[in-house]
């Protein structure tokens, strides 16, 4: 077989491996990452409403690192191409692009396959090329900009490099590696040393236009000259370079493949490293380093540490292929091992979880997938495709919360949420940060970059006054409390955590809100799920259901106004006795000492329009008419009545005739 074949069943292989490991449960393919849809947000509002923002007073360029990435967006907005699937078909392309580009680093044909075989069956290429990030063409741009440079290809050296930085902020550190790497090159021309030929320094010419344009642009859109990833350095501690570390450390775990460096290291100590694979591995621990410092990355499958992992395998190709040319048949057969043991290693990645959690393998997955690092706000962030299976679930439950805001709420209402993606897209609503990722608090602040567990001021965003709060993307075992969410925020996000009393100035806050259980719809146009999802609603809003009972010779019947949105809802009726007992009414009329039985269950509430609707209707004797006081009560699904959370809907007496 000779290498065109290969590379074209290798790349069989990658678009096979990035459509299923990106199929979710129902056989379908999962949305992208709800972290994407900020993007696609922004370009949906720079298409069709001429504003390159976040939010009316919220400038694009604060909210998302990658202009190139939104405009890129914006072009399928423009032709009307369903963004889930033009951001796939361009992460695909990219990726097989950025394929062949790493088969191109060796002059051997054989030995040069090394590094595409290991990304074709790579679970953490697979997953970006599907994820709808830029971290695909990122990857591509990367792989090619540094094939350009050691091919010695200036124009093309600065026109990637330009590129890379205005996808992403952070590719600009690749300048003054590339730099360094230039200067090397033309100290060793000076002594007279063999080797690839010392670029013009006008290869940095188009980057470093790139670079004062988009910092000029950056200034006149919000008053920063320095994108927020360097700002936040600032604020760089000893728990946040641990947490980077951690996370580079399930980098190589996920990937398994980056273990080849070691060989690198090993030649590279030795100085038998070729010219290629000694920059290949300058290039990778220099984007290492900026994804430490920053605390590692937000997305399932390590993707932050993807774009360079084509250079990562390039470095370990040119090691290997000295170790395979070794004269020693024991070092030969440890570098053909290795590479084996790489390869299965690299698809554990992708496996599912095992069902059998209790099993060996069971535990064993659940061991190694287990978060190395501090997990998002919200998330477990196991590794591999547990991680990624959590990631999808998400973003299918969001989606879902903002189609039922899109049809439901008023044009004119503003959410908070920490993750605003897919909310802000779909429901067209504006939509605050909690996290102040895509959204800042004040005037003065700048958007955080991405980072597992910001510090923000929580009182601060929510002295905006949302209509709605989005706290949860799952559900919980526990019924909503507000006492219990002040906390969790507090603890986890409030950087005012310490302050006297922030624990009941939250409660305060929240306590000017109630919960809606809504029932969660299929994105893809589907009928209700059994899911549902406890949201909280502004009670000056006014949307409150409201019941009345009426009894009569004909028994007792519950009616009910609604001008709200659809909720779920139980009917409790319950009557006390002499003793103190409450004893409550079963669908059937019965009474039961149970607290947890129901009149009715899981009631849609829907808008009643002028006249009420009967939720409840029951004959009744004369003796309960006559002598008992009945009351009757809405609450949350699964609420207790004593809660301050569970009624929805003000208590009714009904008093004895």
């Amino acid at each position: 077989m000779n290498r065109s074949i290969a590379l074209f069943v290798a790349l069989a292989v990658l678009v096979a491996h990035s459509l299923a490991i990106s199929t979710n449960s129902a056989g379908g393919l999962a949305s992208p990452y709800d972290q994407a849809f900020v993007a696609y947000n922004i370009a949906s509002r720079w298409v069709f409403e001429g504003s390159f923002s976040w939010s009316p007073g919220q400038s694009g360029f604060a909210s998302h690192a990658s202009p190139l990435w939104v405009a890129i967006c914006a072009v399928g907005e423009r032709l009307y191409l369903p963004i889930n699937h033009f951001v796939r078909i361009v992460g695909i392309l990219s990726t097989a692009t950025a394929f062949i580009l790493a088969s191109r680093f060796h002059s051997d044909r054989v030995a040069s396959l090394i590094t595409p075989m290991l990304l074709a069956i790579s679970g953490i290429m697979a997953a970006a090329a599907v994820s709808g990030t830029e971290t695909a063409l990122l990857t591509m741009l990367v792989t090619f900009a540094f094939l350009a440079f050691e091919r010695n290809w200036q124009r093309s050296t600065g026109v990637a490099l330009c590129l890379c930085g205005l996808l992403r902020s952070e590719a600009w550190v690749l300048l003054p590696v590339f730099l360094f790497l230039r200067y090397r090159a033309r100290r060793r021309e000076k002594r007279g040393v063999n080797g690839p030929p010392a670029a013009s320094l006008w290869i940095f010419a188009a980057p470093l236009c790139g670079l004062f344009l988009m910092t000029g642009l950056r200034w006149r859109e919000t008053g920063l000259a320095l994108p927020a990833w360097v700002l936040d350095l600032a604020h760089l501690d000893r728990p946040r370079i641990g947490q980077g570390l951690a996370y580079l450390q399930s980098f190589i775990l996920t990937a398994a493949s980056p273990f080849l460096l070691l060989y690198s290291l090993w030649y590279a100590g030795r100085r038998r490293l070729s010219h290629t694979g000694a920059h290949a591995l300058a290039v990778f621990f220099a984007w290492a380093g900026i994804i430490v410092v920053q605390g590692g990355g937000t997305t399932p499958f390590t993707e932050s540490m993807v774009p360079v992992l084509p250079i990562a395998l390039i470095s370990a190709q040119e090691a290997m292929i000295t170790a395979l040319n070794s004269l020693y048949r024991p070092i030969r057969m440890l570098a053909w091992a290795s590479f084996v043991g790489a390869a299965l290693a690299s698809t554990m990645a992708s496996l599912p979880p095992i069902k059998q959690e209790q099993s060996t393998l069971g535990k064993l997955q659940r061991a190694w997938t287990s978060a190395r690092a501090q997990p998002r706000y919200g998330f477990d962030d196991a590794l591999g495709r547990v991680g990624l299976d959590e990631e999808q679930r998400a973003t299918r439950s969001l989606r879902s919360i903002g189609l039922f805001l899109r049809d439901h709420a008023d044009p004119t209402s503003t959410v908070l949420t920490p993750w605003p993606g897919s909310i802000a897209y779909l429901s067209h609503l504006q939509v605050r940060d909690l996290l102040g990722h895509t959204s800042v608090a004040a005037p003065n602040d700048y958007a955080l970059p991405q980072s597992p567990r910001p510090r923000v001021d929580v009182l601060a965003a929510l002295a905006h006054e949302p209509d709605y709060i989005v706290p949860y993307w799952r559900q919980h075992g526990a019924e909503p409390d507000f006492g219990h969410l002040a906390r969790e925020w507090r603890l986890a996000l409030d950087s005012q955590a310490e302050l006297p009393g922030r624990q009941q100035q939250l409660e305060a806050v929240l306590a000017g809100y109630e919960v809606l259980t809504i029932p969660l719809r299929s994105a893809g146009g589907g009928g209700m799920s059994n899911a549902r999802l406890p949201i909280l609603r502004k009670r000056s809003l006014g949307l409150t259901p409201r019941i009345s009972a009426i009894v009569d010779e004909a028994g007792m019947r519950v009616l009910l106004n609604h001008a709200g949105q659809e909720q779920l809802a139980d009917l409790v009726i319950w009557r006390n006795i002499e003793s103190g007992t409450r004893l409550f009414m079963t669908p059937i009329g019965q009474s039961s000492k149970d607290p947890a039985v129901r009149a009715r269950s899981n009631l849609l509430l829907a808008q009643t329009g002028e006249r009420p609707v009967t939720l409840f209707s029951i004959g009744m004797d004369a003796s309960a008419r006559e002598t008992e006081e009945w009351r009757v009560c809405l609450v949350n699904p699964g609420s207790r009545l004593d809660s301050a959370c569970g009624p929805i809907a003000e208590e009714v007496r009904i008093a004895p005739r």
